[in-house]
């Protein structure tokens, strides 16, 4: 009898140990799940120091939710690069009217594309179409990558207009539905619908990433 108890003992605590692992397990993959079904997702393409991010902060959405997006270039190198601009600025797609002048740009297609048939698709317009008076865009004959960072400097006949970060970013719930008589003439703003919508960003220096989400 004596031999009993302490082996009694011996199968409670092991019985108390498994017990709490498994429930530990069951709560710790739930909350993992719930926590990483619509986590971050980050893109990158690198060309030697060069760098193209783009992130999203989702996944997965319901019409009226929006995704946030962030293009950013980051230069590793040692030694800054100088970009020599002809026509007075560079102008990528930009989510905003007024463009922008950071060397990076973003676009959204509703359905899934590739790198191999993205140029064939249309993308959606993201702000109203209309006439927009935009702040000063600076006149730029050059631009200068500071090294081991995402800060470009714009430069005219070799002044410094502005020190800038190379990123841009937005909020999108929706796009604008353009008039087909004149895309000028304003539109209907609508929710993005369920479907898969593909996120492109892009550089000066001809860089592509790729990012998707859902709408359900």
């Amino acid at each position: 009898m004596r031999l009993i108890y302490p082996i009694l003992a011996i199968i409670i605590v092991l019985a108390s140990m498994f017990t709490f692992l498994f429930f530990t397990h069951t709560i710790y993959s739930n909350l993992f799940i719930k926590t990483h079904s619509n986590e971050e997702r980050i893109a990158q393409y690198s060309s030697g120091d060069l760098h193209l991010y783009l992130k999203l902060n989702t996944t997965k959405i319901s019409p009226g939710e929006g995704v946030g997006i962030i293009v950013e270039l980051f230069y590793n190198g040692t030694n800054p690069i100088y970009v020599n601009v002809s026509n007075g600025s560079v102008l990528l797609p930009s989510p905003y009217p007024c463009g922008s002048q950071v060397l990076v740009g973003l676009k959204v297609f509703k359905g899934y594309y590739t790198t191999s048939n993205i140029s064939l698709a249309k993308p959606l317009s993201l702000y109203e179409p209309g006439t927009y008076f935009c702040p000063l865009i600076y006149a730029v004959t050059q631009y200068k990558l500071l090294q081991l960072s995402d800060q470009v400097q714009l430069i005219y006949n070799g002044r410094v207009q502005a020190t800038l970060n190379a990123e841009i970013s937005a909020s999108l719930n929706g796009c604008w539905i353009t008039n087909s008589i004149s895309s000028l003439s304003g539109g209907k703003f609508t929710f993005f619908q369920p479907g898969v919508y593909t996120v492109e960003a892009v550089d000066y220096f001809n860089q592509t990433v790729l990012g998707y989400f859902t709408v359900t």
